[in-house]
């Protein structure tokens, strides 16, 4: 392999067309012919895929209920409808997650209070998060972000102690697990999406999680008017009406994602090998902190982001994307913009220059490929790319 980086003439390290490699959702024959025969049934409204769904989904975590949603944000929605958060309460979230993880509890007028994170896991600090809480506090939501699943014992802990629910946001954690429970189920909701970039991809389409028999009621009453019929007076008394919301997941979604389940853990599988195979090399390199999360915890790669330290370096964070893009790598800054820096809660009284932690680790991660269909050799590439590159370091 030659040393002139091709930003300077050299030739590329990544020469493979990436495309299959990359690919994702990966859809085949099965998903087409469940599709077909929701359809052949007609049953694309009404039909028991999305209740197939939550029965095989539930046994799939090991957990007691399930309501197939619309959406993650709808199943989230649910959740913190069902505990009443609305005005005059505080709910905590991190402010580096996708929007979806607060907008509903801003929506319900509840003020969210952003919290740190880890500059190691990306996940939510739980020293903060001790801290930010007041006698308003009436819900924490860990983000197992990019599929790291938060410290649910200590979190758990200190919102019992406190009187505080607890609703995991688990959509970018699809077959992880905390201490050998799946995520989802270890407090009092779990909220996941089926949309098509996540790891249990069904196009569209959420599942919320609870082992409180009456927090699914409440949940079904809320977007499931239909089903509302079938539960206890005190709920069926709004079969006619729900509570005013239409949460039901659509049964062609559903029929891709009860496919999808079944090659959950082996897609998971094949992410991590060729994820774990590029940060093991890259841990070799000047610059590039690769987290490895402890034994308790098993993660898996909704993204594959990583924390670049240029001061570690002579290359800025721009430059080596830039080297790396002419090398062929796919390669970008993170996605996620600061929640308590956007328009909406500034305008509400948040201060963007909160959060230090968060903002300083936010401008050094790198966002790489998760090489969902890679049998190694494009992985080795870009391997390749960053030895390369990292030679003028």
């Amino acid at each position: 392999m030659s040393n002139t980086l091709a930003l300077n003439g050299g030739p590329k390290a990544i020469t493979m067309d990436q495309e299959k490699a990359l690919q994702w959702p990966v859809l085949t024959e099965e998903d087409e012919q469940a599709v077909l025969g929701v359809m052949r049934r007609n049953e694309t409204s009404l039909s028991d895929e999305p209740l197939k769904l939550e029965k095989e989904f539930a046994e799939y975590l090991g957990a007691k209920y399930a309501l197939a949603e619309i959406n993650g944000t709808s199943a989230l929605y649910a959740a913190l409808s069902v505990l009443g958060i609305g005005p005059g309460d505080e709910v905590i979230c991190p402010s580096y997650t996708y929007w979806a993880s607060a907008m509903p509890a801003a929506t319900l007028g509840a003020r969210v209070i952003f919290c740190e994170v880890y500059p190691d896991s990306l996940d939510l600090d739980v020293e903060d998060f001790k801290r930010k809480i007041t006698s308003k506090t009436k819900a924490v939501i860990p983000v197992h972000l990019w599929g790291v699943p938060c410290e649910m014992d200590e979190i758990i802990a200190i919102a019992k102690d406190n009187n505080i629910a607890v609703i995991e946001d688990a959509c970018h954690a699809h077959g992880a697990e905390y201490k050998g429970r799946k995520t989802g189920t270890l407090g009092d909701f779990g909220i996941f999406s089926f949309q098509a970039s996540k790891n249990l991809p069904g196009g569209e389409g959420g599942m919320l999680i609870t082992n409180n028999r009456d927090y699914l009621y409440k949940a079904t009453t809320l977007g499931h008017y239909r089903r509302a019929a079938e539960l206890p007076v005190e709920y069926s008394k709004y079969q006619h009406t729900c509570l005013g919301f239409k949460h039901r997941m659509s049964p062609l979604h559903a029929a891709i994602t009860r496919v999808q389940l079944k090659t959950l853990d082996e897609k998971n599988f094949l992410r991590k090998n060729n994820i774990e195979k590029l940060l093991k090399a890259l841990e070799e390199l000047p610059g590039f902190h690769i987290y490895w999360p402890p034994s308790h915890i098993k993660r898996v790669y909704y993204e594959n982001d990583i924390v670049y330290r240029e001061e570690e370096t002579s290359v800025s964070i721009e430059d080596l994307i830039k080297m790396l893009k002419e090398e062929g790598a796919i390669v970008r800054r993170d996605r996620y913009p600061l929640l308590h820096q956007q328009p909406y809660f500034v305008e509400r009284g948040s201060n963007p220059e909160d959060l230090p932690v968060t903002r300083e680790i936010n401008e050094r991660i790198i966002a790489l490929p998760a090489f969902p269909g890679d049998d190694g050799s494009l992985v080795d590439q870009y391997i390749d790319a960053f030895v390369k590159v990292a030679g003028t370091f």
